[in-house]
């Protein structure tokens, strides 16, 4: 029917497809109701009328279309994007369909805005509200940021087709969100980790399990018993794979092999910092290391003096990867690829990676499943945590400083505190904190205050009194300073009650100023607020009872026995 029409071809056949995988076709779109009728239905839809007559006017913009998406393809458009290009179109063509909109040439900017106005609607909608309303798939709520992405990709290739000279985006007043990073707090960073660290433990547990004798030989269903004390219990696949690859037939056990080359994947990642595209295509080859700072430089043997890095690694890593190889080349001796995952019933060898094996095991076992773009960012970050140098993680991470700060740096509680402390440290030198004498903290450099009266202590570091009137002491806000401050007054009462003579003024005593100075300290922490005077009234308690500070509490009972 399409050649009758004179219709160009609409598929991309340089692209390779497994046995069952629909080919792409643009001609769906020539139908009305064809760009959401299901891939593996729509061409027998067609074929039997469902679909309607072909919509001559669209053949020219579908056309174009095709032509910009077979062009990013020629030089090396990944597959991927074009996919999600695909997919973006139908839903845009679907949306037409729907609202009874024309898609042709003359007509496609106008439907276009409509649609965008569309999309901005269902972004602002809220979820809440939709829940009691109709089941209409366009008056369901979309994030804003989803609308943007929906309207960018079909924009593009608008752009493009039609060769405009603006972006056609720029008339619908839709704008790409500004991405705004949440800090980060201590407990959830921390939380956030220990997921990260259960799942790894989990990858760990399933590599040494799954070794050649048990992939091979092992009674099925296999048992991979976890650190944890738990058991996964893992049977065969229910259909044979082709033994091309193979040193053994692993017949209906090639999911035991597949479940530990995810796992090894997801660590290699998480050691690497490579992305998932490039991680599932590696190359093998005979690696060389060379050490550097903390791990190791991989490179082709070859160019081991050279050549480019493939990838970094840490040292406790090594024996891991190598263990890992030694196991691939028993059972994949052919293969090119590092992660030769076995994809029977006619799929694609570079289809993407959806660790479906590992998602359904950590549902079972209540994990949380960390992905690989997760694993990357986390494994960026805790190098940025611990070096809190960006230029030595950017290089590390293989991006540049903007990169690395402005996409893959989360705000961090934790990070920010040590990075404050480490500026006030330099730059405040009440930050340096020392010992004092007295209770309290200081830098060690004592210079009396103006207001010290007759006969008090001058200041020094020699003698806690002397701290009492030093313009370098500082008070410090908590319970335990205010517990050896009220111990310090009872020792100073106890002198003062032994070097009082008859003759002698008390007022000028040296140890009444000290006793007068630290009740003073002590009426501000009760009269500061509620906290505080809890504080005051708790280490009055202290004392009275004789439970004194630790600092003090030798010098009380050397002057008590006196």
């Amino acid at each position: 029917m399409l050649n009758d029409l004179n219709i160009p071809d609409l598929t991309f056949p340089s692209l390779e497809y497994g046995a069952r995988e629909a080919r792409w076709d643009l001609s769906i779109l020539l139908y009305k109701g064809g760009a959401a009728a299901h891939s593996n239905k729509v061409a027998k839809a067609i074929l039997q009328g469902q679909l309607g007559d072909l919509q001559p006017d669209r053949v020219d913009l579908v056309r174009k279309l095709h032509e910009e998406i077979q062009a990013d393809l020629t030089i090396g458009g990944s597959r991927e994007t074009t996919l999600s290009r695909i997919a973006h179109l139908r839903i845009f063509f679907g949306w037409a369909d729907r609202a009874g909109k024309a898609l042709n040439l003359e007509s496609i900017v106008e439907t276009y805005c409509a649609w965008a106005d569309s999309l901005a609607y269902r972004s602002r909608i809220k979820r809440k509200l939709y829940a009691n309303t109709s089941k209409n798939k366009d008056h369901q709520p979309i994030s804003a940021t989803s609308a943007y992405i929906y309207c960018a990709t079909v924009g593009t290739l608008l752009d493009r087709a039609l060769e405009r000279q603006t972006n056609v985006i720029e008339l619908t007043g839709l704008q790409s969100p500004k991405r705004r990073k949440n800090a980060v707090g201590a407990q959830s960073e921390k939380q956030s980790l220990e997921r990260t660290f259960d799942f790894g433990n989990l990858l760990q547990d399933i590599c040494d399990n799954l070794n050649l004798q048990t992939v091979l030989e092992a009674p099925l269903p296999i048992q991979v018993k976890l650190r944890t004390g738990q058991v996964l219990n893992r049977a065969g696949g229910t259909t044979t794979h082709p033994t091309v690859e193979h040193t053994a037939d692993l017949g209906k056990r090639y999911p035991l092999a597949n479940l530990r080359i995810e796992a090894e994947l997801m660590i290699f990642i998480a050691q690497t910092g490579m992305n998932l595209t490039q991680a599932q295509n590696l190359e093998l080859r005979q690696f060389s290391y060379a050490s550097h700072s903390d791990g190791f430089q991989v490179r082709a043997y070859k160019s081991r003096r050279g050549g480019a890095v493939l990838f970094e690694i840490f040292k406790t890593y090594r024996q891991h990867f190598d263990r890992y190889l030694e196991w691939r080349k028993k059972l994949f001796p052919n293969s090119t690829r590092a992660f030769p995952f076995i994809h029977p019933g006619g799929s694609r060898s570079e289809s993407r990676f959806r660790a479906f094996r590992l998602r359904a095991i950590c549902h079972e076992l209540r994990i949380q499943f960390v992905g690989p773009k997760t694993l990357r960012n986390t494994r960026i970050n805790w190098l940025l945590r611990n070096s809190a140098d960006p230029d030595l993680t950017a290089e590390a991470a293989q991006h540049t400083k903007a990169t690395l700060l402005g996409v893959y740096e989360r705000p961090s509680l934790q990070r920010a505190m040590i990075e404050a402390t480490r500026f006030w440290a330099q730059t405040d030198p009440y930050s340096r904190r020392t010992i004092a004498v007295a209770p309290g903290d200081c830098t060690g450099q004592p210079d009396s205050l103006p207001e010290k009266p007759y006969k008090a202590f001058h200041a020094d570091c020699s003698r806690a009194s002397g701290c009492l009137w030093c313009d370098d002491h500082r008070d410090v806000d908590s319970q335990n300073y205010v517990w050896a401050l009220t111990s310090f007054r009872y020792l100073k009462m106890i002198e003062l009650s032994k070097t009082i003579s008859p003759n002698q003024d008390e007022a000028y005593s040296p140890a009444h100023r000290a006793v007068t100075r630290i009740t003073e300290k002590l009426r501000w922490f009760e009269n500061s607020n509620e906290r505080r005077r809890e504080w005051a009234v708790e280490a009055y308690a202290r004392v009275d009872e004789g439970d004194f500070h630790p600092d003090w509490n030798d010098l009380i009972e050397a002057q008590e026995s006196n």
